[in-house]
């Protein structure tokens, strides 16, 4: 059930930390082995 909803292109994850009501949106990508690999050594 959940590798399933993991396939879907969009995940809604909700989380109740009793502090009232609010919400927020995060953009974010797939990071891949390969991207990692190449960046690892990179140094800003």
């Amino acid at each position: 059930q959940g590798a399933a909803y993991m396939k879907n292109a969009e995940l809604v994850i909700a989380i109740n930390l009793g502090m009232g009501s609010g919400a927020a949106t995060v953009w974010t990508c797939d990071l891949t082995h390969d991207f990692i690999s190449i960046n690892a050594d990179y140094r800003s």
